[in-house]
């Protein structure tokens, strides 16, 4: 598995929070709550095919992801943006589809992430 197939880089997220599980624990939940907003505005976008929303959204998702190290939902909004600023909402409804699939493995992942700190403490 390369860096750019990983669901959750965790040594990217520890890096970004310097090993505080207080810290993490709070980056994660803001994470996913922005997630699920610019994920709901993407979708209406690509409902509604306008590429400058798309593009807008898809890029907001991306730059979340990378923050956090969800390097497959990253691609994957990168992948969307592309096609959107090239006009192509046919292309970029295409590769949304990929988003269905990387939000469940990415909130799976946090799920088992918070559940393995827990047991920790």
């Amino acid at each position: 598995m390369t860096m750019k197939d990983l669901v959750l880089d965790r040594e990217h997220l520890l890096e970004m929070t310097d090993g505080d599980l207080e810290f993490e624990h709070e980056l994660l939940a803001t994470f996913r709550a922005s997630a699920q907003r610019i994920l709901t505005r993407l979708r209406d976008a690509l409902n509604s095919g306008i590429s400058t929303q798309i593009m807008r959204e898809a890029h907001a998702l991306k730059g979340a992801s990378v923050n956090v190290g969800a390097t497959a939902m990253s691609r994957c909004a990168g992948a969307i943006e592309e096609a959107a600023r090239a006009g192509d909402v046919e292309l970029a409804t295409e590769h949304a589809r990929c988003l269905d699939t990387e939000e469940a493995a990415l909130w799976a992942a946090l799920e088992r992430l918070r559940a393995e700190r827990s047991a920790k403490q």
